[in-house]
């Protein structure tokens, strides 16, 4: 995974520059042990979704906090220009991100797992009596 991702990056064919796209590292000391992306999901056409990219986490810091750290903090701004966050994830990570609170999509070859951005908030009001 991480071959692919330095090889879109050397080519320029992902850089994670577009509107809205980031690429995030974490770090124990100086040692890189995680990384995530967020990019315009190429898989669809509409350009207010978007998709988590390359999350990978080293396996001595699996089950650590590090990939929900990593996914909570791309999914922190998204809304501010997108609307849904896509995921892919294969069988061992399903129940990772219905954790996170992404709902699980059936039938949809390049998405398992969306979480909504923008969802409406009910707020409750208060009535003060005319004086």
């Amino acid at each position: 995974m991480l071959h692919r991702l330095d090889d879109n990056w050397r080519k320029g064919t992902n850089t994670f520059s577009r509107r809205g796209e980031i690429l995030l590292g974490a770090f124990s000391g100086d040692a890189l042990v995680g990384i995530c992306g967020r990019n315009i999901d190429p898989y669809g056409h509409d350009e207010a979704a978007c998709r988590v990219r390359h999350l990978y986490v080293q396996t001595a810091c699996r089950r650590s906090g590090v990939g929900r750290l990593l996914v909570e903090t791309i999914a922190s701004d998204a809304a501010e220009y997108f609307d849904r966050l896509n995921a892919r994830a294969p069988q061992g990570a399903l129940c990772f991100y219905e954790r996170l609170g992404f709902m699980r999509i059936e039938n949809d070859p390049h998405v398992t797992h969306r979480l909504p951005l923008h969802e409406a908030v009910t707020r409750p009001t208060l009535a003060l009596p005319s004086p």
